[in-house]
């Protein structure tokens, strides 16, 4: 009969700790999109701080122009062991044939440092173990560098056989074809990389009684 009062039944209705519509969607985004902005986000700052540091007056001046030389001098060593008459004057790489000799220049562009900085950059802020993502930069930095010879080459052909084709070739189709394989490694190295890991996640888990 006395005056007892119910208390409200939450069991009923909203929990009397539940959070609020839109903090819950966006715990929701986070958990669903949080991995992916993580990954832009730090790609974004490796590869602001590859042209931070590129942008450094030392690199300007010593290293880059040194390492263009050392393009120059490797590419020259591949045709001679292919019997071409080549000469090297610093960046340039001249070849004859028939009699006429014919030059290209190495240059900040046909050394495949933005490239390899790229897929450097997409591999470091993948979230994968350090150990393979240390061992990707220096595989996939390796295998880059050596299709830049094969550019290098290409071109050095091109501009003697097909002179018309060598502006088109060398600022157009290489340099697209450059970004482009820098992206399908790193998706591959990605793809690859996603298989190897357990999904523990997804593994069934005991009921107990």
């Amino acid at each position: 009969m006395g005056g007892q009062s119910k208390r409200p039944d939450h069991a009923a209705g909203r929990p009397h700790n539940a959070k609020p519509a839109a903090t819950t969607g966006r715990g929701r985004w986070l958990a669903t999109h949080g991995r992916d902005l993580k990954f832009l986000v730090l790609f974004a700052l490796f590869l602001g701080l590859f042209f931070g540091v590129a942008s450094f007056p030392i690199f300007q001046r010593a290293v880059f122009p040194g390492y263009l030389k050392l393009n120059a001098d490797a590419s020259a060593a591949i045709l001679r062991f292919f019997g071409e008459k080549v000469s090297v004057q610093d960046k340039t790489v001249t070849l004859t044939k028939g009699g006429a000799p014919y030059a290209i220049t190495i240059e900040r562009g046909c050394d495949a440092i933005q490239p390899s900085a790229l897929f450097c950059a997409a591999v470091l802020a993948s979230p994968v173990a350090l150990m393979p993502r240390i061992s990707a930069v220096l595989a996939g930095t390796t295998l880059l560098m050596m299709l830049n010879f094969v550019r290098i080459l290409s071109l050095c052909y091109i501009r003697g056989y097909w002179p018309s084709a060598f502006e088109v070739m060398h600022l157009d189709v290489w340099q697209a074809l450059f970004i482009l394989f820098a992206i399908v490694l790193w998706g591959l190295w990605a793809s690859w990389q996603a298989h190897r890991t357990p999904a523990v996640a997804h593994a069934p888990t005991e009921s107990h009684s």
